[in-house]
């Protein structure tokens, strides 16, 4: 029995947008760099991974996630941007998303599932995708805001231990936050509190 596999000419594109994002031959067409994941391959462990879940090879190639430059725009550091197969059933119930292709899902770091975006009408619509995307990193933005404002209040009040934990969890999203991660690293300096990157 033959084994389910990407056809050859899915995989060609894949290879082109596996290239860093680029026009194709001068006309425009700019490929998203997803990364196609085999069943037993590691999940990214980027500070946000999304993964996109074609409920066929020819739902993968005619895609317009494919080509959507919105897409292209995320560091592939701080957002991975990962292809899951329709065979790979272990890793879509890990994701949720048994049952429901296509569908494209959001995790963080430690793999639990942010929110999905389903099909409409069988149809995975990358404008929704990227909306989804966008909303996040400005919903996490706003949270590492209101941090960055609590983590002195706290220290005022004699909450040092609160206003460290304030700060450390702010610095983690340096990936994403660099603005704010050197402000949380400068506050904890001062306060004498080691940073230590952990190595993966």
């Amino acid at each position: 029995m033959r084994a389910p596999a990407v056809p050859l000419l899915a995989a060609a594109i894949l290879t082109l947008a596996l290239l860093p994002a680029h026009a194709a031959d001068g006309g425009g067409l700019v490929f998203v760099p997803w990364k196609l994941l085999n069943p037993g391959d590691p999940l990214p462990a980027s500070e946000l991974a999304l993964y996109w879940i074609p409920l066929s090879s020819d739902d993968f190639r005619r895609s317009e996630l494919l080509t959507y430059q919105p897409l292209t725009t995320y560091s592939r550091d701080c957002v991975s941007l990962s292809v899951i197969r329709a065979d790979d059933s272990a890793t879509i119930a890990r994701l949720e998303a048994s049952g429901k292709l296509p569908m494209a899902v959001l995790a963080g770091a430690d793999g639990r599932v942010i929110a999905a975006v389903p099909s409409e009408h069988g149809a995975l619509h990358a404008a929704s995708v990227d909306k989804l995307l966008r909303d996040t990193i400005h919903a996490r933005e706003e949270s590492l805001d209101r941090d960055l404002d609590d983590a002195p209040k706290k220290l005022g009040v004699g909450d040092r231990e609160g206003a460290v934990a304030l700060y450390r969890r702010v610095w983690e999203h340096r990936c994403l936050f660099p603005r704010h991660a050197r402000e949380a690293e400068r506050a904890l300096k001062k306060l004498g509190v080691p940073l230590v990157v952990a190595s993966r």
